[in-house]
């Protein structure tokens, strides 16, 4: 993980801009393993992340045989609404990303309703960061995964990932996945605390929803391969114990999930 980003982040004040650079050459050598990979920046001036989504289009525009371009958006910004359409209709970007806690708001006010319904009837998965930060001036309040219950019950036919499984808050992750049939999971950031990763896997299972997460990498905190070999590791904590074991098959089926079916229908 690039501590130097990190510290960066944490002691990013409101209204203080940083400046992240993902050279292209690195991000591409680092998606190797993956067959096509969703890509965005992070929106939220309050925590100082602002990338421009047409910086985000000419990205994938470089590989657009392998990279699908999401929008990030800010809903505390005056012309929130004009960028959304501006990321739909003119960047053709094909999907949405939100972090509540680093931009200040609640996924439930209803004055997202527009977006929401924009994402709906144009056919737009919105990726919700939930969970945990180390953003020190990001409210946490707005980060818990219960909350996009409440957006799904609204919005039955919004496709939604949660990121990071939302943790650690895992379980109200894995009760919204399992009760809302558009709503999904995904597991990036999860294999830097392996006996955490390990427990909320088998909660998933437990539940029945293991069919319901995607695989993600982070980057650029770590790599695709990183997280993989993470998760496929994941049962060393079972050798020589009466421990459950997470089902190998359910983890090489997420690893290998169809998401782009699964959130757009085919090709995006």
């Amino acid at each position: 993980m690039d501590r130097g980003f990190l510290d960066e982040l944490q002691a990013a004040r409101p209204g203080v801009k940083l400046e992240i650079h993902v050279e292209f050459a690195d991000y591409m050598r680092a998606m190797e393993p993956c067959d096509r990979a969703i890509c965005f920046g992070l929106r939220g001036l309050l925590t100082g992340l602002h990338v421009p989504n047409d910086y985000s289009a000419e990205f994938v525009a470089r590989a657009p045989e392998k990279l699908i371009g999401f929008m990030s958006l800010d809903p505390t910004e005056p012309t929130w609404l004009d960028e959304f359409e501006h990321g739909r209709a003119d960047l053709k970007l094909k999907g949405v990303k939100l972090g509540p806690m680093y931009a200040g708001f609640d996924p439930c006010d209803s004055r997202l309703d527009p977006l929401y319904s924009g994402c709906v009837r144009y056919n737009l998965p919105v990726l919700f960061h939930m969970g945990t930060s180390f953003v020190r001036f990001g409210p946490l309040e707005f980060s818990k995964p219960i909350l996009i219950d409440t957006v799904a019950r609204r919005f039955p036919d919004l496709k939604i990932i949660i990121a990071h499984l939302g943790h650690p808050w895992e379980g109200e992750t894995i009760a919204v996945i399992r009760k809302h049939p558009n709503v999904y999971a995904d597991v990036s950031a999860l294999h830097y605390r392996p006996w955490q990763f390990y427990h909320s896997m088998m909660l998933a299972q437990e539940y029945g929803t293991l069919h319901k997460l995607f695989f993600g990498s982070d980057y650029p905190f770590t790599t695709p391969a990183a997280s993989l070999a993470g998760i496929r590791n994941l049962n060393r904590f079972c050798a020589g114990t009466d421990l459950p074991r997470v089902s190998e098959q359910a983890i090489e089926d997420m690893i290998h999930r169809d998401a782009i079916s699964l959130l757009w229908g085919g090709e995006p």
